[in-house]
């Protein structure tokens, strides 16, 4: 039989997870469940010393209860009233669900002191009341605190049998080394006893081998002693290749994010000056032939013999003025585009250059002559692509009949 649908999820937020409810009855267990969880903060004495916690998981559960009782199997349509309502409660108000890691380690303190229980509670929840000057309420607020960042009552403990356990095997350790020495030294006596009748060649003999035993003993503390001095040397190491890699990175991460946000800046400027540029080509273009079309018609109408020849300059005059400022205009629009976009380019590429040093530095392949180098390239002059000489043209009738003698 295939699993019933939930009707219900909700997300109570990290420290509390994801419910799933099947059925109408689930969510008023639960609420029920919560407040009988959570009722020993609802006794005189802890409400006589602080009430901040009981008072605001009552309201929000009661709230709760209000909202699912206006929900039917028949009429299911308030029940996102009800998530919202759960979800505002233990997401916003930071309620902790009974059986969550903390509101199991707040119903541990209540077995020991409800007040610095409900101390603790009221400041997880950031609520006010919690006075500092009574020591229960600072114990549970500095539980609070101090069980968020990971630590419990019982690390000091594990702590103390970790260091009780090391120190048995150190001294187990002492011991039979001490064991095996008086071992060796039993045999070596032993062995000095038995050997004294024998030659002088045998003596001699012995003592090399002591003298042997000795220098393999120091040549073994030596070379324990300097694998010891080059881990340390090791670990100093790395720690100053990180910290100079986090002072490269906090020097040049300024620089990347610099460029590239102008480069975004430009890009958006080169995509502005290519479609005003687009729309003043096509309507300018339209307009200009339109004029020139009226400018010849005109002039074939006045087209007789006893018209002077300055009319016809006139209008060939005026044609070509219009001509130019429309294509000088353009120009200077696709200049403006192509400064933008030559920009945009070499922000990105003073960017990518600075993130690819900054990768060559954490894998130690980059020198100081190199970032010599990526700095001298980053902080270059950056030229925008507009030629100086963009001026304006020379429209005047002395210029235009120039030209056209010129030609």
């Amino acid at each position: 039989m295939p699993a019933k649908q939930p009707i219900l999820e909700v997300d109570l937020g990290p420290h509390n997870g994801i419910l799933k409810f099947v059925t109408i009855d689930d969510i008023q267990n639960f609420i029920e469940s919560e407040r009988r969880a959570w009722i020993w903060a609802s006794a005189p004495t802890v409400r006589g010393s602080i009430s901040g916690g009981w008072s605001t998981i009552d309201s929000h559960l009661s709230q709760i209860r209000s909202h699912l009782q206006q929900v039917t199997p028949d009429n299911m349509r308030n029940l996102p009233a009800v998530q919202q309502a759960m979800e505002h409660a233990y997401k916003a108000v930071r309620m902790p669900l009974s059986d969550s890691p903390v509101g199991r380690f707040i119903a541990d303190l209540a077995t020991e002191s409800p007040v610095t229980a409900a101390a603790a509670l009221t400041s997880w929840m950031n609520l006010s009341g919690v006075n500092f000057a009574a020591f229960d309420h600072l114990k549970g607020a500095t539980l609070m605190a101090a069980f968020d960042a990971g630590i419990t009552s019982k690390t000091p403990a594990a702590v103390k049998r970790s260091l009780e356990q090391l120190h048995q095997r150190f001294r187990d350790a002492s011991t039979k080394t001490e064991t095996e020495t008086a071992e060796q030294r039993s045999e070596f006596s032993s062995a000095r006893k038995q050997q004294r009748g024998a030659t002088a060649k045998s003596i001699r003999q012995n003592r090399r081998a002591i003298r042997a035993f000795r220098e393999s003993e120091r040549q073994n503390n030596e070379a324990a002693l300097s694998d010891i001095r080059q881990n340390a040397d090791t670990a100093v190491s790395d720690l100053r290749a990180t910290e100079l890699l986090y002072k490269e990175h906090m020097r040049l991460k300024g620089p990347v994010e610099y460029w590239s946000s102008k480069a975004a800046e430009h890009r958006q400027s080169a995509r502005t000056y290519r479609l005003i540029l687009m729309w003043f080509s096509g309507a300018a273009g339209a307009a200009l032939v339109i004029a020139l079309y009226f400018i010849a018609s005109h002039a074939i109408e006045i087209a007789t013999k006893d018209k002077p020849p300055a009319v016809y300059l006139v209008l060939v005059t005026l044609g070509i003025v219009m001509s130019t400022i429309v294509f000088w205009a353009a120009r200077i629009l696709t200049r403006l585009f192509l400064s933008e976009h030559h920009l945009a380019i070499d922000a990105d590429e003073r960017a990518i250059m600075t993130q690819t040093y900054l990768a060559l530095t954490a894998e130690g392949q980059a020198t100081e002559s190199e970032r010599a180098i990526v700095l001298g390239s980053l902080f270059r002059p950056t030229a925008d692509g507009i030629v100086k000489d963009d001026a304006a043209p020379d429209i005047s009738p002395a210029s235009l009949l120039s030209k056209l003698g010129a030609r």
